[in-house]
Protein backbone atom coordinates (compact mmCIF):
# COMPACT_ATOMS: atom_id res chain seq x y z
CA UNK A 1 0.00 0.00 0.00
CA UNK A 2 1.08 3.57 -0.53
CA UNK A 3 2.63 5.66 2.23
CA UNK A 4 -0.46 7.85 2.45
CA UNK A 5 -2.64 4.78 2.88
CA UNK A 6 -0.71 3.64 5.93
CA UNK A 7 -0.85 7.11 7.35
CA UNK A 8 -4.63 6.80 7.19
CA UNK A 9 -4.45 3.36 8.83
CA UNK A 10 -2.75 4.79 11.91
CA UNK A 11 -5.03 7.82 12.12
CA UNK A 12 -7.35 5.73 14.29
CA UNK A 13 -5.21 7.13 17.12
CA UNK A 14 -6.03 10.75 16.32
CA UNK A 15 -9.81 10.52 16.29
CA UNK A 16 -11.96 13.32 17.70
CA UNK A 17 -15.13 11.43 18.57
CA UNK A 18 -18.39 13.29 18.09
CA UNK A 19 -20.77 12.91 21.07
CA UNK A 20 -23.62 12.45 18.61
CA UNK A 21 -22.29 9.04 17.61
CA UNK A 22 -20.66 8.03 20.89
CA UNK A 23 -21.29 4.34 21.53
CA UNK A 24 -19.59 1.42 23.21
CA UNK A 25 -16.97 0.60 20.52
CA UNK A 26 -16.01 4.26 20.24
CA UNK A 27 -15.92 4.68 23.98
CA UNK A 28 -13.30 1.94 24.21
CA UNK A 29 -11.12 3.97 21.85
CA UNK A 30 -11.17 7.18 23.90
CA UNK A 31 -8.51 6.32 26.48
CA UNK A 32 -5.95 4.87 24.05
CA UNK A 33 -6.49 7.79 21.65
CA UNK A 34 -5.63 10.27 24.38
CA UNK A 35 -2.56 8.26 25.38
CA UNK A 36 -1.15 8.16 21.84
CA UNK A 37 -1.81 11.86 21.26
CA UNK A 38 0.09 12.66 24.45
CA UNK A 39 3.02 10.50 23.32
CA UNK A 40 3.14 12.16 19.90
CA UNK A 41 2.96 15.63 21.41
CA UNK A 42 5.63 14.95 24.02
CA UNK A 43 8.44 17.49 23.35
CA UNK A 44 11.19 14.98 24.16
CA UNK A 45 10.31 13.01 21.03
CA UNK A 46 11.23 15.91 18.77
CA UNK A 47 14.69 14.42 19.15
CA UNK A 48 14.84 11.77 16.41
CA UNK A 49 17.29 9.73 18.48
CA UNK A 50 14.34 8.98 20.77
CA UNK A 51 12.17 7.59 17.96
CA UNK A 52 12.61 3.96 19.03
CA UNK A 53 11.50 4.80 22.57
CA UNK A 54 8.47 6.61 21.15
CA UNK A 55 7.66 3.69 18.83
CA UNK A 56 7.76 1.22 21.73
CA UNK A 57 5.51 3.43 23.82
CA UNK A 58 3.00 3.83 21.00
CA UNK A 59 3.05 0.11 20.18
CA UNK A 60 2.20 -0.66 23.80
CA UNK A 61 -1.00 1.34 23.33
CA UNK A 62 -1.69 -0.13 19.89
CA UNK A 63 -1.57 -3.65 21.31
CA UNK A 64 -4.42 -2.68 23.64
CA UNK A 65 -6.62 -1.46 20.77
CA UNK A 66 -5.95 -4.04 18.07
CA UNK A 67 -6.79 -7.71 18.51
CA UNK A 68 -3.62 -9.14 16.96
CA UNK A 69 -4.68 -12.70 17.73
CA UNK A 70 -7.83 -12.28 15.64
CA UNK A 71 -5.91 -10.36 12.96
CA UNK A 72 -3.33 -13.15 12.76
CA UNK A 73 -5.95 -15.88 12.46
CA UNK A 74 -7.78 -14.03 9.71
CA UNK A 75 -4.58 -13.15 7.87
CA UNK A 76 -3.31 -16.74 7.79
CA UNK A 77 -6.87 -18.12 7.34
CA UNK A 78 -7.13 -21.87 6.64
CA UNK A 79 -3.39 -22.39 6.95
CA UNK A 80 -3.48 -21.33 10.61
CA UNK A 81 -3.85 -25.03 11.46
CA UNK A 82 -0.39 -25.68 10.05
CA UNK A 83 1.07 -23.61 12.89
CA UNK A 84 1.81 -25.14 16.28
CA UNK A 85 0.54 -23.18 19.30
CA UNK A 86 4.06 -21.87 19.82
CA UNK A 87 4.29 -20.79 16.19
CA UNK A 88 0.89 -19.11 16.36
CA UNK A 89 2.00 -17.02 19.32
CA UNK A 90 5.35 -16.23 17.71
CA UNK A 91 3.68 -15.20 14.46
CA UNK A 92 1.18 -13.03 16.30
CA UNK A 93 3.92 -11.17 18.19
CA UNK A 94 6.21 -10.91 15.17
CA UNK A 95 3.46 -9.68 12.86
CA UNK A 96 2.50 -6.97 15.34
CA UNK A 97 6.13 -5.84 15.55
CA UNK A 98 6.44 -6.01 11.76
CA UNK A 99 3.52 -3.62 11.29
CA UNK A 100 4.91 -1.32 13.96
CA UNK A 101 8.44 -1.19 12.57
CA UNK A 102 7.30 -0.92 8.97
CA UNK A 103 4.88 1.97 9.32
CA UNK A 104 5.69 3.90 12.50
CA UNK A 105 8.34 6.22 11.09
CA UNK A 106 6.41 6.87 7.87
CA UNK A 107 3.30 7.82 9.81
CA UNK A 108 5.18 9.98 12.30
CA UNK A 109 6.92 11.92 9.56
CA UNK A 110 3.89 12.21 7.27
CA UNK A 111 1.24 13.17 9.81
CA UNK A 112 0.06 16.77 9.31
CA UNK A 113 -2.84 16.94 11.76
CA UNK A 114 -5.48 15.16 9.66
CA UNK A 115 -8.67 14.26 11.52
CA UNK A 116 -11.03 11.33 11.16
CA UNK A 117 -14.76 12.11 10.92
CA UNK A 118 -17.15 9.50 12.33
CA UNK A 119 -20.15 8.88 10.09
CA UNK A 120 -21.97 5.89 11.56
CA UNK A 121 -21.69 2.74 13.60
CA UNK A 122 -23.41 -0.57 13.02
CA UNK A 123 -23.44 -3.37 15.56
CA UNK A 124 -23.66 -6.76 13.87
CA UNK A 125 -24.29 -10.30 15.05
CA UNK A 126 -21.75 -12.38 16.98
CA UNK A 127 -20.38 -9.39 18.87
CA UNK A 128 -19.06 -7.59 15.79
CA UNK A 129 -19.35 -3.94 14.78
CA UNK A 130 -18.33 -1.68 11.91
CA UNK A 131 -17.47 1.96 12.50
CA UNK A 132 -17.61 3.99 9.30
CA UNK A 133 -15.49 7.11 9.05
CA UNK A 134 -13.79 9.26 6.47
CA UNK A 135 -10.84 11.59 6.23
CA UNK A 136 -11.67 14.92 4.57
CA UNK A 137 -9.25 16.05 1.90
CA UNK A 138 -9.19 19.18 -0.22
CA UNK A 139 -11.48 17.87 -2.96
CA UNK A 140 -12.92 14.68 -1.51
CA UNK A 141 -12.95 12.34 1.49
CA UNK A 142 -11.21 9.01 1.96
CA UNK A 143 -13.49 6.27 3.38
CA UNK A 144 -12.07 4.36 6.33
CA UNK A 145 -13.94 1.56 8.11
CA UNK A 146 -12.95 -0.19 11.34
CA UNK A 147 -14.14 -3.73 11.92
CA UNK A 148 -14.33 -4.47 15.63
CA UNK A 149 -15.05 -7.44 17.86
CA UNK A 150 -16.37 -7.36 21.41
CA UNK A 151 -13.81 -9.40 23.36
CA UNK A 152 -13.31 -10.02 27.07
CA UNK A 153 -11.09 -6.95 27.12
CA UNK A 154 -13.69 -4.78 25.36
CA UNK A 155 -14.08 -3.69 21.75
CA UNK A 156 -10.97 -4.36 19.68
CA UNK A 157 -10.10 -3.76 16.01
CA UNK A 158 -9.57 -6.87 13.89
CA UNK A 159 -9.45 -5.26 10.45
CA UNK A 160 -9.18 -1.86 8.81
CA UNK A 161 -10.66 -1.18 5.37
CA UNK A 162 -9.17 1.82 3.55
CA UNK A 163 -10.77 2.89 0.28
CA UNK A 164 -12.22 -0.60 -0.02
CA UNK A 165 -8.88 -2.34 0.64
CA UNK A 166 -8.77 -4.63 3.68
CA UNK A 167 -5.59 -4.83 5.79
CA UNK A 168 -6.31 -8.50 6.52
CA UNK A 169 -7.07 -9.44 2.92
CA UNK A 170 -3.99 -7.61 1.67
CA UNK A 171 -1.62 -9.64 3.85
CA UNK A 172 -3.65 -12.84 3.51
CA UNK A 173 -2.92 -12.83 -0.23
CA UNK A 174 0.80 -12.29 0.34
CA UNK A 175 1.16 -14.84 3.13
CA UNK A 176 -0.91 -17.47 1.32
CA UNK A 177 1.52 -17.43 -1.60
CA UNK A 178 4.47 -17.83 0.76
CA UNK A 179 2.88 -20.66 2.78
CA UNK A 180 2.04 -22.57 -0.39
CA UNK A 181 5.80 -23.00 -0.87
CA UNK A 182 7.32 -22.49 2.56
CA UNK A 183 6.78 -23.50 6.19
CA UNK A 184 5.38 -21.38 9.03
CA UNK A 185 8.93 -21.10 10.41
CA UNK A 186 10.12 -19.63 7.13
CA UNK A 187 7.29 -17.09 7.03
CA UNK A 188 8.10 -15.97 10.57
CA UNK A 189 11.80 -15.78 9.63
CA UNK A 190 10.88 -13.58 6.66
CA UNK A 191 9.01 -11.16 8.94
CA UNK A 192 11.89 -11.06 11.42
CA UNK A 193 14.31 -10.30 8.60
CA UNK A 194 12.08 -7.43 7.46
CA UNK A 195 12.01 -6.09 11.02
CA UNK A 196 15.80 -6.24 11.21
CA UNK A 197 16.10 -4.38 7.91
CA UNK A 198 13.66 -1.74 9.14
CA UNK A 199 15.64 -1.25 12.36
CA UNK A 200 18.82 -0.65 10.35
CA UNK A 201 17.00 1.77 8.06
CA UNK A 202 15.58 3.71 10.99
CA UNK A 203 18.99 3.84 12.68
CA UNK A 204 20.70 5.16 9.55
CA UNK A 205 18.06 7.85 9.03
Amino acid sequence: MKRATWLIFFLVFFIHVSPLFAAEPMEDLRGPVEQVVQILQDPKYKDKTQSEVQRIEIMAVIRKIFDFEEISKRTIARQWKKFTKEQQQEFQDTFADFLGYTYYQKVRDAYQGEKVVFLSQEQLKNGKAVVKTNIPRQNDAIPLDYKMVNSKSGWRIYDVVIEGVSLVNNYRTQFSKILNKETPEQLIARLKKKISEQKKQDASS
